[in-house]
């Protein structure tokens, strides 16, 4: 016999609300698998077509070399193996998911009040990132480019030495970052990074001391800093509104990944950008400014023209099967951290200033732009390959400029 629970489950079941709710919800879903299935489709047709570009545009630069023109080529390499700390200069590097190689796998933080409900809630990071912005004497500090020590049959060590020109010559501290060390610490913090939220690992109190020992000359209360590392589960995709189809990666078009960078893992500047800065510096008798000003890890000679890298879309570094395809999505605005010296960390006004008067570009008259974000293409796997120091550049494809659609935080 039929209760009236169960007749009233089954009016409601049966009811055109009922209906109508299902319907919804399988008409949400379709929609979604086809703007999925689409934006596959998007994807691959944009790489097709992009491999048949860079065979014809090689072809073409190749030609131009032989009647003697100037091509564009790599002039500097540079890693920074904490992110705002010291560049490290190299003649070559390779590429891994998050960018370039020992880029920004290491961070600071400091951590983030207590909430008034109690504990972190589940996702809610316990840790901010900390940079230059707020202490510029980390440009003090130096981290070299991480050494692989052999270990007898065991996994072996890979070091970084952090040193710092504010304390004495023989003060260092060494930090082991193969993978094998850092997966076995036992401390591990959700850490803002911008808006996003990243899980890190704390490699130590020798190191985080060694930090606190130097910003704590901008402010004492700065003595609460740690040092961490990405951690290997940790997934941080980049903005979809500026990832081009071509820039999509593997069979089903996911979203490149970035480290500990600020929003894209590779920043591509040119010494022409750099030079016409300069000049208009030098006009008003004012000091030039080194490229390490704008932290770079790529940049590029013998371009046409100041600021033409404003209008890539995607360039090819180095020639034929070994070569590397970099996807440019967006310039990258510049902050206070542009003015800070990256020797002595003595900040100024400048270039921020020169900036405004010609490279205020974006959604708000305070947004100025320097250098150009980008990702690899990972069409094919690129991890092997390696970018020198020399190598040829050939601009594959051009667009419109692309800036940020709101107004840039500020930190």
């Amino acid at each position: 016999m039929e209760t009236a629970a169960t007749a009233t489950e089954t009016e409601i079941n049966g009811s055109p609300l009922a209906i109508a709710a299902t319907f919804v919800v399988i008409l949400t879903i379709a929609l979604y698998n086809h703007n999925a299935l689409q934006r596959i489709a998007k994807s691959h047709k944009a790489r097709r077509e992009l491999r048949r570009i860079a065979a014809q545009k090689e072809a073409e630069a190749d030609a131009r070399c032989a009647g003697g023109d100037a091509q564009p080529r790599v002039s500097g390499i540079f890693i920074h193996p904490v992110k705002s700390l010291r560049p490290v200069s190299l003649s070559e590097t390779k590429f891994d998911r998050h960018g370039l190689l020992a880029d920004r796998r290491l961070m600071i933080v400091r951590p983030n009040p207590k909430p008034l409900h109690g504990n972190f809630l589940d996702g809610e990071a316990t840790h901010r990132f900390f940079t230059q912005r707020q202490s510029p004497s980390l440009a003090t500090i130096e981290a070299t480019d991480p050494v692989v020590l052999s270990r007898g049959n065991g996994p072996g060590q890979t070091i970084i030495k952090l040193s710092s020109s504010q304390l004495i010559p023989n003060e260092y501290v060494h930090i082991d970052v193969h993978p094998s060390t850092v997966n076995n610490l036992p401390i591990r913090y959700r850490a803002g990074l911008w808006s996003d939220t990243v899980e890190v690992i704390d490699v130590g109190d020798e190191a985080a001391a060694f930090v606190a020992k130097v910003v704590a000359k901008d402010d004492p209360s700065f003595g609460d800093v740690r040092v961490v590392s990405i951690a290997d589960s940790s997934v941080r995709t980049v903005n979809e509104l500026y990832c081009q189809d071509a820039a999509r990666i593997g069979p089903w078009a996911a979203l490149p990944q970035g480290g500990l960078t600020d929003g894209f893992p590779i920043l591509v500047a040119t010494q022409a950008s750099l030079d016409e800065l300069n000049r208009r510096l030098a006009s008003k008798r004012k000091e030039q400014l080194p490229m390490s000003r704008f932290r770079p890890n790529i940049v590029i000679e013998n371009t046409s023209k100041p600021f033409d890298e404003d209008n890539w879309k995607a360039i090819q570094i180095g020639r034929g099967k070994g070569s590397v395809i970099l996807h440019v999505v967006k310039g990258c605005p510049r902050c206070k951290q542009s003015c800070t010296d990256q020797l002595t960390g003595r900040r100024g006004e400048e270039p921020l200033e020169t900036l405004l008067e010609f490279r205020a570009l974006g959604a708000s008259d305070a947004d100025v732009y320097f250098a150009q974000n980008a990702v690899l293409n990972a069409d094919v796997e690129h991890h092997k390959d390696v970018i020198r120091v020399g190598d040829p550049v050939t601009i594959l494809t051009r667009g419109h400029s692309v800036w940020d659609s709101e107004t840039v935080q500020a930190e």
